[in-house]
């Protein structure tokens, strides 16, 4: 019994105390961080804090958002000037959303997101996204329908990835393709229309980190279909017929199941990727009404307007210098030789794709 109680007590000593604590009462969460690039070439900070106000309807506590910023040489420089203006210290461990206003991405988003990865207090569930203009403006939008900025957007994010308009994707996980000379990554492209609504209008496509250019909604969902990350759902409508009617021009469809096919062949140190993509199709409009007669047209008008849409969208893909396949990371892995011969800033746009879409008509509805 003795020797239990000395055991105890140096066990007891040999415990540390709470030497690391954070209370609450003292933080003030951040929900938003926004990076802009002002005029005079600094960085432009913006936070969106959230604020709960008491309903006077009822017992429920409404959230709002309140919006602070300043500018600074760096990201902690501005930081510490809002938290001057803050009583309570800026907390970014709930952090949801990180916004980069268009000149500032095209000036590279990896040097701003320095001190996040430094920090093990900030968060790595954070969603990177593109702003068209300015990212701040986007902060002090006031949503009819959500008094809170941050659940606002992110909803509208959250549809875009279950549609797939966007991948699903964080900081945590872009962060090893981000540091990968083989490969690039893309991003949310979100702006703000004449109504103060944040829309997602598709992807931005980033070269080495920066900010190359963009793609709409249409030809995003495809270059995701491509790369075989497809979300729960992949809409398209298609003119598929010259009617006096306008209205029975076009068949909207679904994507009810895919398979894609990638391979990359090199010959003489010249690089070939061949694409194919196999599409189950589920359509879920179509006026004119006669699917089952007009089926064999259909599966052959759409995988030839799906073929030549899957071009365009690789040329500009190359035009931005966007390797978003990640073609230089089976370059690396499988070719070394062919990849030390190549300009390895500049390969992606060399490189001859020969891409095939076939699409395949499965299901119609109950309607003839």
């Amino acid at each position: 019994m003795k020797n239990n109680k000395i055991l105890l007590l140096i066990i007891c000593l040999l415990l540390t105390g709470c030497w690391d604590q954070h209370l609450m009462k003292n933080a003030v969460l951040v929900q938003i961080l926004s990076f802009d690039l002002t005029p005079e070439e600094e960085l432009l900070l913006g936070v969106s804090i959230p604020i709960i106000e008491e309903s006077s309807g009822g017992p429920q506590a409404m959230v709002k958002s309140e919006t602070f910023s300043a500018t600074g040489h760096t990201p902690r420089d501005s930081r510490m000037k809002i938290d001057r203006e803050i009583a309570g210290i800026l907390d970014t461990s709930k952090n949801k959303l990180i916004l980069f206003g268009e000149r500032m991405a095209g000036t590279g988003i990896y040097s701003s997101l320095d001190v996040i990865w430094r920090d093990p207090r900030n968060s790595l569930g954070a969603t990177l996204v593109v702003v068209e203009g300015e990212a701040v403006d986007l902060l002090g939008i006031k949503p009819k329908h959500e008094t809170n900025v941050s659940e606002y957007i992110q909803d509208a994010i959250t549809s875009a990835e279950e549609n797939s308009i966007i991948p699903s994707q964080t900081i945590q996980t872009l962060a090893s393709e981000m540091i990968d000379p083989g490969e690039d990554i893309v991003l949310p492209f979100l702006t703000m229309d004449k109504k103060k609504s944040a829309v997602v209008v598709g992807l931005a496509l980033m070269n080495e980190k920066k900010y190359a250019g963009n793609l709409p909604p249409q030809e995003s969902t495809l270059l995701l279909l491509l790369n075989n990350k497809k979300g729960k759902n992949a809409r398209f409508t298609k003119k598929v017929n010259n009617e006096n009617q306008e209205l029975n021009d076009y068949i909207s469809f679904n994507i009810q199941d895919m398979k894609r096919k990638l391979k990359v062949q090199v010959k003489d140190r010249e690089i070939a990727v061949s694409i194919k993509l196999n599409l189950k199709i589920s359509v879920e409009e179509y006026p004119k009404g006669d699917v089952p007669e007009d089926i064999d047209r259909l599966n052959k008008l759409l995988s030839k307007e799906l073929t030549e849409d899957a071009k365009k969208v690789i040329k500009k893909m190359q035009q931005a210098n966007c390797d978003a396949f990640g073609i230089g990371r089976r370059l690396i892995a499988f070719h070394p030789k062919t990849w030390e011969a190549q300009d390895q800033k500049e390969y992606f746009k060399n490189i001859t794709f020969n891409t095939v879409v076939e699409a395949e008509i499965i299901k119609h509805g109950i309607v003839r």
